[in-house]
């Protein structure tokens, strides 16, 4: 007689399978369980504090500390500043640096770079009108500069070449201790003198001749 094999069933072996997966699972969950527990009661004197390195920081734009320096920097000093600058961004991220160079050919130039050059000279004052014992027979009320004695309602200065028409001069006593510009000049005008005008004789009179007057020169 012919014998026929008999296959087992299935059932079995799922179960075994689904016993296996359960065990498995709740073997994790008992092992996460206690790994928040022991994080949880750990001691803090074991906590690693992190380590922190101090980097030195790029200075600010010289134009945004630009208000409050005491001492303005040389043309010279900003650009190899802002130069330095921009090759430390570039250096960091080459895509950060393009994007920097490029908004940087848009942004103004700091305006210390045309900051004019101040100092003060001591100098002899004297004062002039427009009248003929000060300006001659010929005088018609306009000066050297061609600009004509009303200008900037008639406060201004005469001064030797040195000083360029424009230059910009504070006489302490004279327009209220604002600056007034160099529009004339004199015959007798040489070095360090200056001649400081007035509308009337009596007032130039009044001024007189000072001497070892601290003038604030704006180049």
């Amino acid at each position: 007689m012919h014998k026929t094999s008999t296959i087992p069933s299935p059932a079995p072996i799922v179960a075994l399978l689904q016993r296996t997966a359960a065990q498995a699972l709740a073997l994790t969950l008992v092992i996460v369980s206690l790994g928040a527990t022991t994080a949880a009661f750990k001691p803090a004197a074991s906590v690693v504090e992190p380590r922190v390195t101090t980097q030195a920081i790029s200075p600010v734009a010289a134009r945004e500390l630009l208000h409050d320096a005491a001492v303005a920097l040389q043309p010279e000093s900003a650009e190899r500043a802002r130069t330095t600058r921009d090759d430390h961004a570039a250096s960091a991220s080459p895509a950060a640096g393009q994007v920097l160079k490029t908004l940087a050919r848009f942004m103004p130039r700091p305006a210390i770079a045309n900051a004019p050059r101040v100092r003060t000279i001591e100098m002899e004052v004297t004062a002039y009108c427009p009248c003929a014992k000060c300006c001659g027979s010929h005088a018609q009320g306009i000066t050297a500069s061609g600009k004509p004695v009303t200008y900037n309602g008639g406060l201004f200065v005469a001064a030797d070449r040195v000083h360029k028409f424009g230059t910009k001069l504070i006489v302490p006593g004279y327009a209220g201790g604002a600056p007034v510009e160099v529009i004339d000049r004199g015959g007798a005008i040489k070095g360090n003198k200056l001649d400081v005008y007035f509308p009337t004789h009596a007032e130039a009179l009044k001024w007189g001749r000072q001497k070892k007057v601290s003038v604030t020169v704006f180049e």
